[in-house]
C-alpha cells in the first residue's frame, strides 16, 4: 500500500484545504436546469472568486471530468463524471423511480404541484418534482437548492432534522425573499414549533408570496429527517380545507418516502399524524 500512486500527486507548498473543496463544490452546485451552462465571468460572479481562482478550479474540475467546456461557445456545463455518479448512486440506492412515483400519486391527489428534497450541506436540494394538474400551478425546478429557513421542506426538516441542523442554520445569515420570511431566531423557532405540534410545516409566502407550501419530513436510518416530500399551491387557491387535505395526503407521501429510505420513524410523529392520516 505504501507503493501505490497517490491520486492527488502532492505539490511542494501547495497545501490540500477544506476551503478549496468547499469552493469546488460551490462551482458544481451553480448548475441546474435553469441554469446548466455558465461562462467563467459568471462563475466568478456568483461565487466571489477571482477571476484567475475561478479559472484555475474550472481547469481542474475539467481535468477529472466534473465539467467540460463548449468550443464554441466556451461555456461550461456538467461533465460526464457527474452523470457516472448519478448512475452509480441510482443504482445503488434505487430512489429515483420511486421517488417519480411517489409524487405522480400526490399530485394526482392534491392536483397541486409536489417535489421532494434531501438535506445538501446547509441547505435543501429538490431531488424530484411533479407538475400540478392545474393551468395556474407553481413551478418548482428539480436540482435547485434553497436555505431551509424560508421554505416549507426547509422547516420541515428543521424541525425533525436534529440540533445539529438547526444549529449549522441559525449560525448562517438569513436571507429575505418576502416580505414575512423569518428573519429572526425567534420567529423560526416558532414555525419550528407549530411544525413539530402538528406533524406538517407551513410555508404562507415565506419564500414567494404567491406561494402556499405544506411539508411533511422524510426520515432517515436514525430517526432524523434527511429530507422532506411537499406541495405547493398558488396562496390564491389555498383554503383551511384545502390545506388538511394536502397536510394528510403530504404526510402519508412522507411515511412513504421514510420506507423508501429505510427510515426509522419516530414512535412520536407516527402517534402525533396518526389522528390526521384517519
Amino acid at each position: 500500500m505504501d507503493d501505490a500512486p497517490l491520486l492527488f500527486p502532492r505539490a511542494p507548498g501547495k497545501g490540500f484545504t477544506v476551503r478549496t473543496v468547499a469552493k469546488a463544490l460551490t462551482i458544481l452546485d451553480l448548475f441546474t436546469e435553469e441554469t446548466p451552462s455558465l461562462r467563467l465571468a459568471d462563475i466568478a460572479e456568483r461565487t466571489g472568486l477571482d477571476r484567475s481562482t475561478a479559472y484555475r478550479m474550472l481547469q481542474t474540475l475539467c481535468e477529472f471530468g466534473y465539467l467540460d467546456q463548449s468550443e464554441e461557445t466556451k461555456k461550461y456545463r456538467l461533465g460526464a463524471t457527474v452523470v457516472r455518479l448519478a448512475r452509480t448512486r441510482d443504482a445503488v440506492v434505487q430512489t429515483g423511480d420511486l421517488y417519480h412515483d411517489l409524487l405522480r400519486r400526490l399530485t394526482q391527489e392534491t392536483q397541486e404541484t409536489s417535489h421532494a428534497s434531501h438535506l445538501a450541506g446547509y441547505q435543501i436540494a429538490t431531488i424530484a418534482a411533479c407538475p400540478g394538474l392545474h393551468n395556474n400551478r407553481v413551478f418548482v425546478e428539480a436540482g435547485g437548492r434553497l436555505e431551509p429557513h424560508a421554505t416549507a421542506s426547509g422547516i420541515a426538516c428543521l424541525a425533525y432534522a436534529g440540533p445539529a441542523f438547526l444549529e449549522r442554520a441559525l449560525a448562517r445569515p438569513l436571507t429575505s425573499f418576502a416580505e414575512n420570511t423569518p428573519m429572526t431566531p425567534e420567529d423560526l423557532m416558532a414555525a419550528l414549533t407549530a411544525t413539530r405540534k402538528r406533524g406538517y410545516s407551513t410555508a404562507p409566502g415565506t419564500f414567494d408570496p404567491e406561494v402556499y407550501g405544506v411539508a411533511a419530513p422524510i426520515f432517515g436510518a436514525k430517526g432524523l429527517a434527511v429530507g422532506a416530500v411537499a406541495v405547493a399551491t398558488p396562496f390564491s387557491r389555498m383554503t383551511p380545507e384545502l390545506e388538511r387535505h394536502i397536510a394528510r395526503c403530504t404526510i402519508a407521501a412522507g411515511l412513504e418516502a421514510s420506507r423508501v429510505e429505510a427510515g426509522v420513524v419516530p414512535e412520536s410523529y407516527l402517534e402525533l399524524t396518526r389522528t390526521i392520516l384517519e
